[in-house]
């Protein structure tokens, strides 16, 4: 079982990233800023429609170790209203721009905080060969791959990733499904990288 996440969306290439994984009987997480669920509402709800999770990844991406509380609060909560205001769902994860904090942001955070085990670095190479190699070579059980649905370079990646992963026996799962299959207990304030049995 693999958990593959997507972030800094919805954006106009996530519902190619949704139609592939529904092809192949898959689910992912999607952790999303509130700018974008603003401008893309009915994108996230075809996220949710599909059976996908749906994590919070603050309101416009800025590095929240340097942020007051009340910043804070506002990325977090400001970007859960936004999205319980445009879909009726509340986000039970978090995963923090740019993958940084340490403990004492992640207690103020008071969600499980979900990092990565497989990084595609897909913001960097935009080149869907480069991002499809790093999943297949690296990818095993219980991993969390870190993807970005705001790529036309990894929507095609996707599009060759999933199956791959299909045919090579893993099944695609939500974070949450994944830490359930797994007896692990998501903490709020805790951080987590892979589910490794």
């Amino acid at each position: 079982m693999i958990a593959l996440t997507f972030d800094d969306g919805p954006s106009k290439y996530t519902p190619e990233v949704l139609k592939v994984l529904k092809e192949n009987d898959s689910k992912a997480t999607f952790f999303v800023v509130g700018s974008q669920v603003e401008r893309f509402g009915d994108v996230l709800n075809q996220v949710i429609e599909d059976g996908n999770e749906v994590g919070n990844h603050s309101y416009n991406h800025k590095d929240l170790t340097t942020v007051s509380d009340e910043e804070l609060y506002k990325q977090v909560k400001g970007t859960d209203d936004l999205i319980y205001i445009a879909s009726g769902y509340t986000p039970t994860l978090m995963r923090s721009p740019y993958g940084k904090g340490g403990d004492e942001l992640n207690e103020k955070i008071s969600k499980p905080v979900i990092k990565w085990s497989v990084d595609t670095r897909d913001w960097e190479s935009r080149n869907t060969e480069m991002i499809v190699d790093e999943v297949i070579k690296n990818v095993k059980d219980g991993d969390i791959v870190l993807m970005h649905d705001l790529y036309d370079s990894t929507a095609e990646a996707a599009k060759i990733v999933i199956p791959k992963l299909v045919e090579m026996g893993y099944q695609l799962v939500t974070v949450s499904e994944l830490s359930a299959y797994r007896d692990i207990t998501l903490t709020p304030g805790q951080q987590y990288y892979n589910m490794y049995k």
